[in-house]
């Protein structure tokens, strides 16, 4: 069962993930691969207040245009590309220019770079070349519902392998339990997340040996990979050759632009590997056609941009820790080496929904329960992309209301 089906049968217990789902007023069975399930407790009351014209700050918020860190020269840029953009040119593994470009900045050769419309198109795409209705992928846990769903859609599965947290040293995924999943009949793809969403944790290098011992590909992600929270050096997975790799990024995060709609994907691994892959990528690619011509067009330009958005993520990231690390003192605050969001440990006070609806009603916070993603209840993820005058009176009512419940409830 899905992530996001484990979330709505907690909320809801009338409903039955291995049920079609209903359209109420016809009666006409929809796929089992949707999940149709209505607003749970904690949407549906978020959503009723915002309808009644109550103000929200939202914790989890990582859209960056809705934090001022979206730089609108970006969009001359595009425009420039209207001309170029007139006629229509099909290529199914996006313009050359682009693909050259992506090679000078990240490596390999411009062949080895196919453009899709986001990150999640492009595991849509790998999950369509890898895998069969009912096999399966190796996911990390804990992580964002994203994988799960896309998976689900592709009518295939996932079964995850752990990361436990150790204060203050951080993470360690259990490599072991890896290995036997990835070994497993059914498997077919190793999904690694560098750094993950939400636990900040960049993965080990480990992970691509295994994945070459076990001949598995190895899907990485590293849209987050450059937003690093402190001093460490950490290892990219994208390039390698020791594995069938696709390594994923694209201009959500680089440029602070998820509007723009533009991913790619990196091929690399032993050579013997490469030319069906490239076949297959070609095969979906030349299917889809998904890639906008402005923007695909612009990418050149728009890297150029990139080191100067770049830090001035940073530059948020690191001024709202360092707020957190004060205003939220009384907390635990999980370790994090990168990424946009702070794992903060609250105290068991209630139910985690009832902390949450409670956080809403008194505080005027929408905050999501740490089971969202494969956490503990009593854990929150706090985006840290905010202003930072917003995020640290969010974390002033944060505390004060945690005090009151405190009162209240010991």
């Amino acid at each position: 069962m899905t992530l996001v089906a484990l979330i709505c049968e907690a909320l809801h217990p009338q409903h039955n993930a291995n049920q079609p789902h209903m359209c109420q007023s016809r009666g006409m069975p929809w796929s089992n691969r949707l999940d149709l399930t209505p607003l749970n407790r904690l949407s549906q009351h978020r959503h009723d207040l915002l309808a009644d014209g109550f103000e929200l700050t939202d914790l989890t918020d990582s859209n960056p245009t809705r934090h001022g860190l979206f730089d609108a020269g970006l969009l001359d840029i595009i425009a420039s590309q209207a001309g170029s953009a007139s006629r229509y040119q099909p290529t199914p593994a996006g313009p050359w220019p682009a693909r050259a470009a992506l090679a000078e900045r990240f490596g390999g050769d411009p062949d080895d770079y196919w453009l899709t419309a986001s990150t999640s198109e492009a595991y849509s795409w790998l999950f369509t070349i890898l895998a069969d209705p009912g096999d399966w992928l190796a996911i990390p846990r804990p992580g964002y519902p994203l994988i799960e769903p896309l998976a689900h859609l592709a009518a295939i599965g996932c079964r995850p392998y752990d990361a436990y947290y150790f204060h203050p040293s951080g993470w360690e995924t259990d490599l072991d339990q890896l290995r036997r999943l990835c070994q497993a009949p059914g498997c077919r793809a190793l999904v690694a997340v560098n750094p993950n969403n939400p636990t900040g944790a960049y993965a080990e290098a480990s992970m691509i040996d295994i994945a070459a011992r076990t001949n598995q590909p190895l899907i990485a992600d590293e849209v987050f990979f450059p937003f690093t929270l402190d001093e460490a050096a950490h290892q990219r997975l994208a390039g390698t050759t020791e594995c069938l790799t696709f390594g994923l990024d694209g201009l959500s995060k680089l440029l602070a632009a998820p509007q723009l709609k533009l991913g790619w994907i990196r091929l690399s691994g032993p050579k013997g590997q490469l030319t069906t892959a490239r076949r297959a990528l070609d095969l979906v690619a030349d299917s889809f056609l998904s890639v906008n011509a402005l923007v695909a067009g612009a990418l050149p330009t728009l890297l150029d941009q990139a080191d100067a958005s770049i830090e001035r993520i940073k530059t948020r990231l690191a001024t709202n820790l360092a707020t957190a690390n004060q205003r939220l003192a009384g907390l635990r605050l999980r370790q994090a080496a990168g990424g946009w969001m702070l794992l903060v440990d609250l105290p068991g006070l209630l139910d985690p929904d009832e902390l949450a609806l409670a956080l809403m009603d008194r505080a005027g916070l929408s905050v999501h329960p740490g089971y969202y993603y494969d956490l503990p209840g009593d854990t929150i993820a706090l985006s840290l992309l905010p202003e930072p005058a917003v995020f640290a009176e969010a974390c002033q009512r944060l505390t004060a209301v945690l005090a009151v419940l405190t009162d209240e409830l010991t």
